[in-house]
């Protein structure tokens, strides 16, 4: 059945049980860590409770009963009645993964399946002791007036043989005393002066006196029935209204002054708002920034000061609004290390390790494009360090280091950049066992391989089929995953660098520009066509020397700070018509980072830095290798954006 995606309840749910269940995966970790902690207990117990609400609601019956046999299981943990372990961990984190694959279900507007029945048993076994305690804390029964057809058949009956129940002629007593119209025409003096003093209101009756008197109606006073002499203080009791008696509590409420009149202590200060709204008012910043930029290069060929004044102010407006709209977007990249914690545990535990993570940084802002790109190359990282990196305990106490292994990931702003930093303390990667799997699987002969360094050997983890895994198995060990990482991250104009240690542990370092809508950028201009090439790749830049060229394996090499760095003419490769030869003698060399390997690119000429909005290709041109986009210059022109490790796929493959 599908389910109707425009109720706006539905919607409010939705975004509700979102956040909560990101939540439990953090709660329920940490309450694995302090089984004792009362606090957390509550607050994973009101998570399910706040979902099952919801859903039962909106009648979504598969996600109202897994969520209410999970609150039965933390009903009895928060009455300390069982104690949190591993088995009930596991079944309760299951739990979690099959909340999730529901709520995907109903955002995708399927109504989702109902859950495992083995799943529901073994959650109502882990809350066996919960009906224990329902039975202990039963609620106080509500007394209403008998029915008519009740009291016909007392009548007949004469007598009841429910001691709760009391016969007609009772009842019958009991209603005249209340009205002072019985036998005893009244209330005795004797009996008045043993009651307390009667309200002001007479139709208002103290709790003492309720409670007397729902005593007398189920037969339990001193006799166990109705008396004339225990009755007589109950006349006094309700003497105009009795049906007033069963309200006082909520009399009480009702009178309580201004109770629903007092206002919110702090108004909201939020508003949710679409994110295709966000992007659209990103997407206009981006033709301003595109403006402005072509009012820039007018500025200087008018050379009009009060039109130089204008533009300047237009620069500086356009910039902070360019700033404040990126702040919306920016979402904090916990929402990508949330997870982490639920990836380490349950890898660790099929693995037979004791791993630690440790998190910094996790307030850091991030463009959402970016955190919602991050989550499966960061899933690679993380999982490669806990099953290659991390040893066995039994291997880290033999090398001296702790039981425990720990990992960590951290995050931080650095310029117009984010650092991603993954760093384990485990066995480390050996730069010779790397050079001779590089040559077993035939990617170089062993001479190649002998001049790597140990950087480079790092990288080689990132060709494609490369894996140092002897076993294969459901968590490595077949080559694909890194090769994906960088692939991933280079689309998102990032670079990867690897630093490792023989014995000590790895660390990966991941940078990534803060945005993904407008792109910082060095504008060259090969032959009369200017190009884009994304910042974040740019390293240096300096002055073609011939004189420091030289030919190496049949790669040209130029000499920089003593070491020999690969070098490659733009212009043969992307002007039409252009030789193999180097058309000039003269030209700039910008160098570039590409996944942690160092190559110079020569450009005829060097235009500089400018933002630019980053505009997709037609579909003709859609999928081009070695092309990001397109977007217009400050001077009116087309300019391609170069993808740089997709050039060098292209164009030099060894690279």
């Amino acid at each position: 059945m599908a389910i109707d995606m425009n109720d706006e309840i539905l919607q409010d749910f939705l975004v509700e049980a979102g956040e909560i269940l990101e939540l439990l995966g953090e709660q329920l970790l940490d309450l694995e860590q302090q089984p004792d902690d009362y606090d957390l207990l509550n607050a994973v117990f009101r998570g399910f409770h706040t979902i099952k609400g919801g859903a039962g609601f909106l009648n979504i019956e598969a996600l109202v009963a897994v969520c209410h046999r999970s609150e039965d299981v933390f009903n009895v943990l928060r009455q300390g009645q069982r104690q949190v372990d591993a088995h009930l961990m596991d079944t309760v984190l299951q739990v979690l993964d099959v909340v999730n694959g529901m709520f995907h279900m109903v955002t995708a507007g399927d109504d989702p399946e109902p859950a495992d029945p083995a799943l529901l048993e073994t959650l109502a076994q882990l809350s066996t002791a919960e009906d224990e305690e329902a039975e202990a804390i039963a609620e106080p029964e509500v007394i209403t007036e008998p029915e008519p057809e009740i009291l016909a058949s007392a009548s007949e009956a004469g007598t009841s043989c429910d001691p709760d129940e009391i016969t007609e002629d009772e009842f019958e007593a009991l209603l005249d005393e209340l009205h002072g119209k019985g036998q005893h025409g009244g209330v005795p003096a004797g009996a008045a002066a043993e009651t307390k003093p009667k309200p002001s209101n007479p139709d208002e009756i103290t709790e003492d006196e309720f409670e007397a008197l729902l005593d007398e109606l189920h037969g339990k006073g001193k006799h166990g029935g109705v008396p004339a002499e225990e009755n007589q203080p109950a006349v006094k009791k309700a003497a105009n209204k009795p049906a007033a008696a069963s309200k006082p509590k909520a009399a009480a409420r009702a009178k309580k002054p201004g109770a629903a009149a007092v206002p919110a202590k702090n108004a909201e200060t939020t508003v949710r708002v679409d994110t295709a709204r966000l992007d659209e008012i990103m997407n206009m910043v981006g033709e301003l920034v595109l403006v402005r930029n072509r009012l820039s290069t007018l500025k200087a060929k008018l050379g009009d000061e009060e039109v130089a004044n204008a533009v300047a102010n237009l620069d500086v407006v356009t910039a902070d609004l360019q700033n404040s709209v990126m702040k919306t977007r920016m979402q904090p990249v916990k929402k990508v290390f949330g997870r982490f914690p639920r990836v380490v545990r349950d890898l660790a535990r099929s693995l037979k390790k004791e791993i630690d993570l440790e998190m910094q940084g996790e307030d850091t802002d991030l463009d959402k494009n970016l955190v919602e790109a991050l989550a499966d190359p960061l899933v690679h990282l993380v999982r490669n360090a806990v099953d290659h990196g991390i040893e066995t305990p039994e291997q880290r106490e033999q090398a001296g280091k702790p039981r425990r292994g720990k990992v960590l990931l951290s995050a931080a702003q650095e310029g117009d950049h984010i650092l991603l930093s993954i760093a384990d303390d485990g066995k480390g990667m050996d730069p010779d066992v790397l050079r001779a799997k590089a040559v077993e699987k035939g990617m170089m002969d062993h001479e190649a391989a002998d001049r790597l360094d140990d950087k480079e050997c790092y990288n080689l983890i990132f060709h494609p089929g490369f894996s140092t895994k002897t076993e294969i198995s459901d968590v490595s060990g077949r080559g694909v995953g890194m090769d994906v990482v960088k692939t991933r991250i280079a689309q998102m104009n990032g670079s990867v660098e690897i630093d490792s240690e023989w014995g000590r542990g790895s660390t990966i370092i991941v940078k990534l520009p803060l945005t993904l809508a407008i792109l910082p950028t060095l504008m060259v201009v090969l032959g009369q066509q200017p190009f884009a090439l994304p910042l974040s790749s740019v390293v240096e830049i300096f002055n073609l020397d011939l004189a420091r060229t030289n030919v190496v394996d049949g790669q040209l090499t130029i000499m920089v700070r003593e070491r020999a760095l690969p070098l490659f003419y733009l212009h043969n490769w992307l002007v039409s018509g252009s030789g193999h030869e180097a058309r000039d003698k003269v030209g700039h060399v910008v160098v570039v980072n590409v996944g942690g390997r160092h190559v110079g690119l020569v450009v005829d000429y060097l235009v500089g830095q400018e933002e630019v909005v980053i505009k997709p290709l037609g579909s003709m041109l859609q999928g081009l290798e070695g092309m990001a986009g397109a977007t217009i210059t400050g001077d009116g022109k087309i300019a391609l954006i170069l993808d740089i490790p997709g050039l060098m796929r292209k164009y030099a493959r060894r690279y």
